[in-house]
């Protein structure tokens, strides 16, 4: 306490003759008619270095406060571009083909399941044609079939012609129906020369066998082969189910020689047997004829549907309500490629998104949720500011870009479609450019300020 009264003292007596001093001084100017020392001493101490030095040395404890409270926001910049929510539709032609009819153009608006593009259809026209014909000529024979089998039954010869036949075709079956009734029936008398002609007509079917059974290898390395190229898509697929229709034809074909040989092998061993024996063989051999016309028909109704899919592939609609872009194709008479895109359809009223390339040193602090500012290219955001939105999702694995290396591939929802430009509100279209500042946390400012500090020191002295 004596010291703390002794300072106290000391401290009083200084302010005292201070005040003294400071009344003894005399006026400002009088020192300058003083010798150069006492004027010095005399001169009264500036009160604004005093001043500045305050100042700055509360500015500089405010900046430390403000350094070590103050709190920025870190965001991940990720660049890319606006899309539709719901993705582009492709437009692409299932094989190749001649371009006859281009029926829209870029920006235009098109309807669910309207014509854009038509394609030659002559080769796929000509097809469902042969095929429609094959088609009927197999229902033909069904129905012959049917009325010679009706009439070994003894209910007569009932010959219906399918819906749609020409009178004079069906007239003209009917007959032939009529001489092949007769031809069975003259075959149960079991002459010598029906035996002759029996084993004539099985050697010849015989023989047809002999040839069909060596064309099975081939036709099954063509298939192979196709089948190869198709796998590595040099093939049309078209080409693959031909030549599976083709063997399969082939091994029907052999098989019904085969049967006829062991039809008429029986027909051989019987020929002595009675007129009932033969009828039965002839009508087993009408049920094979009816048997054969029946898968005849189903194989026939197989490719009339594939004919028909294909001559509807040459007319190229629109998947979705929407607006075109991207067309490629702008010559009558051009030819396009199977499978390669000739435009995209935009949806319509669909709601757009960002689609970003994040960076791969970003990805681990970017979470689904987190607010994002969208900067947009077109619009310069120091004149019109951002779109608001947040993270939607993030893709599970990284793909590479050739600029910026491995990249996770981020959709931004937008919270609204519009930017505002001088007071109108101007709608968002697919395709602008932008860049999305996604805030991942905040930090204080001295530590971003010293943080290249930091990361020098730990790693200075580790170099090799």
């Amino acid at each position: 306490m004596n010291a703390i009264a002794r300072h106290w003292a000391v401290a009083k007596a200084a302010l005292a003759d201070d005040r003294e001093r400071v009344k003894a001084r005399v006026e400002a100017s009088q020192p300058q008619f003083l010798p150069a020392a006492l004027e010095i001493v005399e001169t009264p101490v500036s009160p604004t270095a005093r001043i500045t030095a305050w100042l700055l040395l509360g500015g500089l404890v405010l900046t430390l406060l403000w350094a070590t409270f103050g709190k920025v926001d870190v965001v991940a910049s990720a660049p890319g571009k606006l899309i539709p929510a719901d993705n582009v539709k492709l437009v692409q032609p299932a094989e190749a083909g001649i371009v006859r009819a281009i029926l829209v153009k870029d920006g235009q608006h098109v309807k669910k399941g309207q014509v854009l593009i038509e394609l030659d259809p002559t080769v796929s026209g000509a097809e469902n044609a042969q095929a429609a014909s094959a088609l009927t000529t197999a229902r033909l024979d069904e129905a012959r079939a049917r009325a010679i089998l009706s009439a070994l039954d003894g209910k007569g010869l009932a010959f219906r012609a399918p819906e749609g036949t020409p009178s004079d075709v069906a007239q003209t079956q009917r007959q032939l129906a009529v001489s092949e009734l007769e031809a069975l029936l003259a075959g149960t008398s079991g002459k010598a020369s029906d035996v002759q002609a029996a084993r004539a007509a099985r050697a010849e079917a015989l023989t047809n066998a002999a040839k069909l059974d060596e064309t099975l290898p081939l036709i099954d390395q063509q298939l192979e082969a196709q089948e190869a190229l198709l796998a590595r898509g040099y093939a049309s697929k078209l080409k693959v189910i031909e030549l599976r229709r083709q063997r399969m034809a082939t091994a029907r074909d052999r098989d019904a020689a085969l049967q006829t040989a062991q039809r008429l092998d029986a027909v051989l061993s019987g020929a002595g047997q009675t007129r009932a024996q033969a009828r039965a063989e002839a009508r087993a051999k009408v049920l094979g004829d009816l048997a054969k016309a029946q898968a005849e028909i189903s194989l026939r109704e197989e490719e009339l549907v594939k004919s028909r899919q294909r001559a509807s592939l040459q007319r190229l609609t629109a998947p979705v309500d929407g607006t075109v872009a991207q067309l490629a194709v702008h010559t009558i008479g051009g030819v396009v490629e199977a499978a390669k895109p000739i435009m995209v359809i935009v949806p319509k009223g669909g709601s757009l998104v960002a689609e970003v390339k994040l960076l791969n040193k970003d990805a681990g602090f970017v979470r689904a949720g987190q607010p994002v500012a969208v900067k947009l290219e077109a619009f310069p955001f120091t004149r019109y500011g951002t779109v608001p939105g947040h993270v939607e999702s993030i893709g599970s694995d990284a793909v590479p870009n050739e600029q910026l290396g491995l990249v996770y591939t981020a959709r931004i929802t937008l919270d609204r479609a519009t930017i505002d430009r001088g007071g109108v509100s101007t709608p968002l279209t697919p395709g602008l450019a932008a860049t999305a500042d996604i805030r991942t946390g905040q930090r204080s400012i001295i530590s971003y300020l010293i943080s290249p500090i930091d990361e020098t020191a730990q790693e200075a002295g580790r170099e090799r």
